[in-house]
């Protein structure tokens, strides 16, 4: 045990290589953050204050169980801002500038999508119909299936 007294531990970790995690400071209150936010948030944190004790990338990576280049990553970002962007945000698509007008119409009572697809072509939309679709699929009314029976020739009593 003496030999490993020199191993990188995270911060705040007791003699038995527990991490003891604090909550982050205090920050926007009214902003809940996700998950994942939060997992990188800290993730920045626990690297940096690594890297401020002098211990390498490889190191921290090994430590951590991280892969080299996401610990390399998080190091060369200054806050944890810089990691946040990328696939988990929501991008712009060609839809944008014709939701408003395509929620208006359904609120009007236009339930034909085929029709609302042509209208928004004439306004200029160019992306497909699949894109529109959708969009529109989770603002659906639910419908209400019925089952119809199945009626056999011996269910039904002779005629006359």
């Amino acid at each position: 045990m003496h030999q490993h007294t020199a191993c990188p531990q995270p911060p705040d970790a007791d003699e038995n290589g527990i991490v003891h995690i604090p909550f982050a400071d205090e920050q926007d209150t009214t902003k809940e953050i996700s998950p994942i936010e939060a997992r990188l948030r800290e993730r920045h944190r626990v690297v940096h204050a690594l890297l401020d004790q002098g211990h390498g990338i490889r190191e921290i990576a090994r430590e951590l169980h991280l892969g080299g280049n996401t610990v390399r990553r998080t190091a060369r970002a200054e806050t944890p801002e810089q990691l946040l962007t990328g696939r988990h945000q929501p991008r712009p698509t060609q839809l944008d500038p014709y939701k408003p007008y395509a929620d208006k119409q359904r609120e009007e009572g236009c339930t034909n999508a085929v029709r609302l697809h042509a209208e928004l072509k004439e306004l200029g939309y160019q992306a497909t119909y699949r894109i529109l679709s959708h969009y529109l699929r989770p603002r659906r009314r639910p419908r209400i299936r019925t089952v119809a029976r199945n009626h056999r020739a011996s269910d039904r009593s002779p005629p006359g």
